[in-house]
């Protein structure tokens, strides 16, 4: 039973690999597509940051929408975006064209962080959850190695190597949509809308009949005490922990990482003298196995 729910994970986790992947990918190919498409530093920065505003924009809805249609359905369509924005990025000829691909791309991220854990915690027993929902984690930082290692390998290929780059991602994104074919919806979901049969179905094939009819009870009391309002976040229980998870989710950014995550090859060529091109993008593959 650990096995299939490990499987499930595994899957689930493909996610986080594509949010690595794509997180990073941009850092090897800026050198190239800034030369192709003749970028200004300001088109730069833009062509790296667009992914952010639609990761913005992706987080913000996923909640909404896995609440109406489900998880398996959702994670589904950010697979069909991963695959759409990798081939997107690879074929512009314009700066615009390349920025929509990878908003397309920050959507599928966006919704992917919010949705692969939540997937992986609800659909995994309580005993290995933790170690479960973990994978996630370790995923985004293997697919951002993946993407570093990637990149060097394909600069070799001259200045349209960026192109493959992008592209690459393509093949990754259609593993994770026919694998999703094959997982169940989530527990959790199934209560909420009533499939209670399916749920237990679900339980039982993960953590045994026994446990099955615990956790279906659990999900059955939280979900009917789940009504609230916004205005509960502020209250004086809360308000400790949700300053915790804000201030949490701001160091993080301030140690500058994505600096370095997006720019590292641009810093690697322009700060250290007499570096090619192959050699400024080899450089990431050392500070991705250190991540």
């Amino acid at each position: 039973r650990n096995r299939y729910a490990t499987l499930i994970a595994a899957v689930a986790a493909v996610a986080g690999l594509l949010f690595g992947f794509d997180t990073a990918v941009i850092n090897g190919a800026l050198i190239f597509l800034r030369q192709e498409l003749s970028l200004s530093t300001r088109e730069t920065e833009w062509a790296t940051s667009s992914l952010l505003v639609g990761c913005a924009a992706g987080a913000a809805v996923a909640g909404w929408l896995t609440d109406r249609l489900g998880r398996k359905r959702i994670l589904v369509v950010s697979a069909v975006l991963f695959a759409a924005s990798a081939v997107g990025a690879a074929v512009p000829r314009t700066l615009a064209e390349f920025v929509a691909a990878r908003l397309a791309g920050g959507v599928a991220i966006g919704v992917a962080s919010v949705l692969a854990p939540l997937y992986i915690a609800e659909i995994s027993p309580r005993a290995i959850r933790g170690r479960l929902v973990s994978l996630n984690q370790m995923a985004i930082v293997s697919g951002i190695l993946l993407a570093y290692f990637v990149n060097w390998t394909l600069s070799f290929g001259g200045p349209s190597s960026w192109r493959w780059m992008f592209a690459s991602a393509a093949v990754p994104s259609v593993a994770f949509l026919v694998a999703l074919l094959f997982v169940p919806e989530s527990p959790r979901f199934l209560v909420e809308t009533g499939r209670e049969v399916e749920a237990l179905a679900v339980l039982e094939r993960v953590g045994g009949k026994e446990q099955a009819a615990a956790e279906l009870a659990e999900i059955r009391e939280t979900v009917a005490q789940e009504s609230g309002t916004l205005g509960e976040l502020l209250s004086a229980r809360l308000r400790r922990p949700l300053g915790i998870a804000v201030f949490l989710a701001v160091f993080q950014q301030v140690t500058g990482i994505n600096t370095v995550i997006y720019y590292g090859s641009l810093i690697f060529k322009e700060q250290v003298g007499g570096q090619s091109d192959s050699a400024a993008i080899g450089a990431n593959v050392a500070i991705g196995v250190v991540n």
